[in-house]
């Protein structure tokens, strides 16, 4: 363990690493774009890299240091941002030639918070196409004929491959935690309104979270709390850095069977059974009750309103650009167009009905457990099912994807726990608990076939 790449470190771990004198931003940025260097031309994670830029802000932050000034606590830690969040002076594609790109003016909000704590940028991940379903350049590094997840793609494949510390996506279905569970890595989805969206193209602005992807979940709850407060609220100069949430063994996790059973691929389901054995082992009480009868159609009024919203924004620029377009949004393009008011405002009251519903059969249970997708990563011709995600990012839930161990084919596993909204520390205190009792260390090995 000495003897790893500082790229290899965890957040909490690089950043007291450089508070010790062990370690230099600029040492950790070079690391990381070695890594890029070396193995960007097989994963293409990246849509732009400022790898120049990268540096010239560790050498200055490393200067600081020596004085004793932190810029906060994330101070010399290099990350990926998804190419639909504005950075000022990077470019914003939208992962389409379809979208007028243009370098940004200013930093979206949850970008200009992980600044202001010291982050460096060291440019923009691959995103779907408007964080819709038409698949990217990306490769999942365990399997390069796999899918890495989307819509976050490249970062997801980043941080799993290695490439940064940290880095953010966006979940509007289930974008963020997928790929965090196709890439061995954990994500999180914090409660909807947690973490600002300003500054990011929208797909629905009913269902749009940014969240973060990282290496364990004290690094997430590190991310989040940069990223829900303004910066005038945290402390300056901090060379310490804030306590990670303390593990907390819930008592009661509600296992969900029904449809995800169903949808389940064997070797994901039997993963799930493993888990629950060692939570019962542990002493947690795995509970099962039926889902309310409001679940049947909800991943219908998802597409109603998410398409609606969509075909909103885009309007304009479709009429004026349809045949840039690519063929899956084009295809939600034409339903959402053609989607009449009362059906989505039918899908918004079946969301409040369900929400409703779901919070009342909570209490029984400090959180869901189930898988985070039904299968392990499929090939390269999709992101991946969304259906054990969407539910909860439609009704603003947090949630957090774990990863609990390999295929037979050596590919990674996850799971999910999902908690009422509010809970978020709850939440991330419970993954810290059940990712000291999973145990999950394995890397990408042999990056899969060329």
């Amino acid at each position: 363990m000495a003897n790893r790449e500082p790229r290899e470190l965890t957040v909490r771990q690089a950043a007291g690493d450089m508070r010790r004198g062990k370690l230099t931003a600029a040492a950790l940025v070079g690391s990381c774009l070695e890594r890029i260097e070396a193995r960007e031309g097989k994963v293409k994670a990246w849509v732009s890299l400022h790898g120049e830029e990268a540096l010239e802000r560790a050498q200055t932050l490393d200067r600081q240091a020596r004085r004793g000034v932190w810029a906060g606590a994330l101070h010399g830690i290099p990350m990926g941002i998804k190419d639909i969040i504005h950075v000022a002076g990077m470019k914003t594609t939208g992962g389409t030639g379809a979208y007028p790109a243009h370098v940004a003016e200013a930093d979206a909000e949850c970008v200009a918070r992980l600044r202001a704590a010291g982050a460096i940028v060291l440019g923009k991940t691959v995103t779907t196409a408007f964080a819709y379903a038409d698949t990217g350049k990306t490769r999942n590094p365990w399997d390069l004929t796999r899918t890495p997840g989307g819509s976050s793609s490249g970062s997801g494949a980043a941080v799993g491959d290695r490439m940064c510390l940290a880095a953010l996506g966006t979940q509007t279905g289930g974008s963020t935690l997928r790929p965090g569970a196709f890439n061995g890595i954990p994500a999180f989805k914090a409660s909807f309104g947690e973490v600002p969206t300003g500054g990011v193209l929208p797909l629905s602005w009913t269902f749009d979270h940014v969240g973060p992807i990282g290496r364990d979940v004290a690094d997430l709850h590190l991310l989040w709390e940069v990223m829900r407060q303004p910066p005038a609220s945290r402390a300056k100069g901090r060379k310490g850095l804030p306590p990670a949430p303390a593990p907390r063994q819930p008592e009661r996790l509600w296992r969900l069977r029904g449809p995800f059973e169903e949808r389940s691929d064997p070797e994901v389901w039997a993963g799930l059974d493993q888990v629950c054995k060692a939570l019962r082992k542990a002493g947690v009480k795995i509970v099962e009750q039926a889902l309310p009868p409001e679940f049947e159609g909800i991943y219908d009024s998802w597409q109603a309103i998410c398409f609606s919203e969509a075909a909103c924004h885009h309007r304009e620029a479709f009429a004026k650009r349809k045949k840039r377009y690519p063929p899956r949004f084009t295809g939600l393009m034409e339903e959402g167009l053609a989607i009449p008011a009362v059906d989505y405002l039918d899908a918004l009251e079946h969301r409040r009905r369900f929400r409703e519903a779901m919070l009342a059969r909570m209490p029984k249970a400090d959180a869901m457990l189930l898988p985070t997708a039904p299968t392990p990563p499929p090939d390269s011709s999709t992101t991946g099912d969304p259906k054990f995600l969407s539910p909860w990012t439609q009704c603003g839930f947090p949630a957090l994807s774990l990863p609990s161990g390999l295929t037979s084919g050596g590919l990674p596993l996850a799971i999910q726990l999902v908690a009422p909204p509010g809970e978020d520390m709850a939440l991330l205190r419970m993954g810290r608990w059940a990712e000291n009792l999973l145990a999950f260390d394995a890397m990408p090995g042999s990056f899969g076939t060329e």
